[in-house]
């Protein structure tokens, strides 16, 4: 979670407008899990009820130690 609060504060400063409020982790919960973490995110995600049809899904996945991000924009069906 260290980076957490200074990855927001970057996309603020990039216009990038996504509140907290829609950010979802369960880092603080499941820990960081490697390449499976996305994956047991989404799988929390889908059954927290919080989603609904039409609704945009950015992932950003970080790359370990590289400061680099992988990302994917889905849409929930």
């Amino acid at each position: 979670m260290y980076f957490y609060n200074l990855l927001y504060d970057e996309m603020v400063l990039q216009d990038v407008k996504i509140g907290l409020d829609k950010w979802f982790t369960n880092l603080t919960s499941v820990g960081n899990i490697g390449s499976a973490s996305i994956f047991v995110a989404l799988e929390e995600l889908f059954h927290s009820d919080k989603l609904q049809k039409g609704d945009k899904i950015l992932l950003m996945v970080p790359e370990s130690g590289r400061f680099s991000f992988g990302t994917a924009l889905l849409t929930v069906a």
